[in-house]
């Protein structure tokens, strides 16, 4: 079981790493932070960071929510934590599988 985990967490980081956030739409996330709508990354990747526990691993950006995916593992387990990119707040934490 714990192999599979681990397999499991393996595959969702390469492909974190193969899609950054910026893939989704570049110009489009850039622009929107330009016109204010959106926090930047940066200061929420800042916020989060610090108030999860676990190892930061990627992030992804739905344009259509206006919403980041940030995932961390801690002691084995990949979880998701959902933030809302126009206020920063966090939206839920949930154990991914």
């Amino acid at each position: 079981m714990r192999s599979i985990r681990f397999l499991s967490f393996v595959a969702s980081t390469l492909m974190l790493i193969a899609s950054p956030v910026a893939a989704a739409d570049e110009r489009g996330v850039h622009e929107l932070v330009k016109a204010g709508e959106i926090m930047p990354f940066e200061a929420i990747l800042g916020r989060v960071t610090s108030e999860v526990r676990g190892e930061y691993v990627g992030a992804q950006f739905d344009m259509s929510s206006r919403t980041y995916r940030f995932r961390f593992v801690d002691n084995g387990n990949l979880f998701n934590v959902d933030v809302d990119a126009r206020t920063g707040q966090r939206l839920n934490r949930r154990r991914s599988f």
